[in-house]
């Protein structure tokens, strides 16, 4: 009720509104039982043809603007929530597209998907029907209180059965509301079953899993099964227990009504109208009971939203550097996830010039990808500080840091539209000559020439359907068409075949000979021999830094410059895989505004 309440406080005349549809609505209601009474104790008796037209062409205009008053009910009621339902599924996308990674890491993405499958449980729960019904509740006193006019005996005993049904409904919310969070814990774990054998088919195959999830999920169904139906069996016998209690109402009202008509204290007419009163009296009731589960649901569903909603979203503002020149320093930084005993690293301390070549090494869960959502703003360090251009990236416009950031992540994931749309989401800018040099440029021409739609080509999420290969190209080419000035790959080479990764080694050789900065996370023997340091994360907890001489350099020695540049420790791979750098300079793109410039590939060179 707190929901409907705050929907209500948000639209205060529209609340005023839908009082006054309801109180006009419910009181022409009670002309239908004036109606019965009237016709039997009128016409009946007397015969008069003028009093049943005038009491049926009374009713009958009674009836069309009870109609109108209840459609425009419904109208106002739907306003009251549309505005609320909007927000709330925004609000859900708004934390999973902007909300700090290092909570939502904490969330199973199964829990995700029910948080907001969730939404729509709150939406069916305070949809009209179930809005006009509460309204109709309080006007049940006013049936009452007409019935009590008519007799004081037949008031009571609806008020009696009144009680009862609210009794009935409050004991039955307390027996569904662990039921419905007993479903729904049920349900989580049938849908992380799913995303298992629909996501992954191929590993299922090979490694002989289809048996094991199968009997998780045999077991998982037959739970969700019985729970459901003990829910079903629940709502069921809630809605035979009040059609019972109905029932019994009218029994009463017919019995008690007789024996005051036997004593000359009542009549037929009013005996069938006390009974529609008493109908309309505990009808609203009912309907609000039976929809105790729906309102429980969505309660939980609200806590689990709440919950969500309260996860803090990365922040909007922050500056922009003018022309950002590709340096970047981490200060002390340590970080540590939560639940580890130990932090990942600690006092790590690298000072990064422009035009520079870092190599990351470091065996699995040593913090290489950890080290990737530092830097991009992804993740914030527990300690410490990561400067770019000499300013605090937690000062710095994310959205501008990004666009800096020439970057391939390790797992890869596009937007599920086409190929061109995903590289002009990178950069709205770019043009069709530009993404062209880029597809060249990333290896991906022959598979463009080759698919029938060409760059119209429609990508999935994960794009199971290409190989590895393929998907490391297009991660490259959305990567080369931010062309951001700071170059950070993850595993670059990792399931290439040689000639997919001699086309990375040229596109390193090319960037580094156009000064662009970069930091390589990657066990690859060719690129670690192209670096001029190499950052050894399986020291631990302090990384260690060593120049390709082999001569470490302790993390906190401060500034540790390469001897020798990129390009020109390449030349003997060069030669070795046979490859040629391409003709490739990436620089900066035009300004933008005065305070703020992005970098993509030139036209005139790619």
């Amino acid at each position: 009720m707190r929901e409907l309440i705050q929907r209500l406080s948000r639209h205060p005349f529209i609340t005023i509104e839908l009082l006054l549809a309801s109180f006009f609505a419910n009181l022409l209601g009670l002309a239908s039982s004036l109606y019965i009474i009237q016709l039997l104790n009128r016409y009946v008796s007397h015969g008069v043809d003028a009093t049943l037209f005038t009491l049926t062409s009374g009713v009958c205009i009674a009836v069309i603007f009870e109609f109108a008053f209840r459609r425009v009910r419904s109208i106002l009621a739907g306003s009251v929530g549309k505005e609320r339902n909007y927000q709330m599924m925004l609000g859900i996308f708004s934390v999973l597209t902007k909300g700090r990674m290092k909570s939502l890491d904490t969330i199973p993405q199964r829990l995700r998907q029910e948080i907001m499958k969730g939404s729509n449980s709150v939406e069916d729960a305070y949809k009209p029907a179930n809005i006009n019904a509460l309204f109709d509740l309080p006007f049940s006193f006013m049936f009452l209180g007409v019935l009590s006019y008519i007799s004081i005996l037949l008031g009571f005993i609806t008020l009696c059965f009144m009680l009862l049904t609210v009794i009935i409904a409050t004991f039955s919310k307390h027996l569904i509301t662990p039921r419905i969070q007993q479903l729904t814990e049920t349900s989580i774990k049938g849908n992380g079953l799913f995303s298992s054998a629909n996501n992954s088919p191929d590993m299922i195959r090979l490694f002989d899993r289809g048996s094991f999830l199968l009997s998780k999920w045999r077991e998982n169904s037959k739970d969700f099964l019985q729970q459901r139906n003990r829910m079903a069996d629940s709502q069921d016998l809630l809605q035979g227990i009040t059609r019972t209690v109905q029932s019994l109402l009218s029994i009463s009202i017919y019995a008690a009504g007789a024996i005051l008509a036997v004593k000359g204290n009542f009549n037929v007419g009013l005996l069938i109208g006390a009974n529609i009163l008493a109908m309309r009296a505990i009808a609203p009731i009912n309907r609000v009971a039976q929809l105790g589960d729906a309102f429980t649901n969505a309660s939980q569903s609200l806590e689990r939203i709440n919950r969500f909603a309260s996860i803090e979203t990365e922040r909007d503002g922050g500056v922009a550097l003018k022309n950002y020149q590709g340096s970047l320093k981490l200060n002390d930084v340590a970080f540590k996830y939560p639940g580890m005993k130990q932090p990942l690293f600690e006092s790590l301390t690298l000072d990064i010039s422009p035009g520079s070549v870092l190599v990351v090494t470091g065996e699995n869960g040593t913090g290489k990808t950890t080290l990737t959502r530092l830097v991009s703003g992804l993740l914030e360090p527990d300690r410490g500080q990561i400067l770019a251009d000499g300013v605090d990236i937690r000062q710095l416009s994310l959205p501008w840091w990004r666009s800096c950031l020439t970057m391939v992540p390790q797992d890869i994931a596009f937007l599920p539209t086409s190929i061109k749309e995903n590289l002009m989401a990178a950069n709205p800018a770019i043009d069709d000559a530009a993404i062209n040099r880029i597809i060249n440029h990333s290896g991906l021409s022959s598979f463009i020439d080759q698919t029938s739609m060409g760059l119209d080509t429609q990508l999935t999420l994960n794009s199971e359907y290409l190989s590895t290969g393929y998907r490391k190209r297009l991660a490259i080419a959305r990567a080369l068409a931010v062309g951001g000035k700071l170059v950070i790959m993850d595993e670059p080479t990792e399931g290439l075949d040689p000639k997919g990764c001699n086309t990375i080694y040229s596109l390193l050789v090319a960037l580094s000979q156009a000064r662009y900065t970069m930091i390589i996370f990657s066990q690859d023997p060719n690129i670690i021999k192209g670096a001029g340091r190499i950052l050894d994360l399986n020291s631990k907890p302090v990384p260690r830094i060593r120049t390709n001489k082999g001569t470490p350099a302790q993390a906190n020695n401060g500034t540790l410059h390469e001897n020798r540049t990129f390009h020109e420790k390449t030349t003997n791979l060069k030669r070795d895989n046979r490859v040629a750098a391409p003709n490739v300079n990436m620089v900066k793109k035009d300004e933008k505004t005065p305070a703020m410039k992005s970098h993509s590939l030139p036209k005139e060179k790619i």
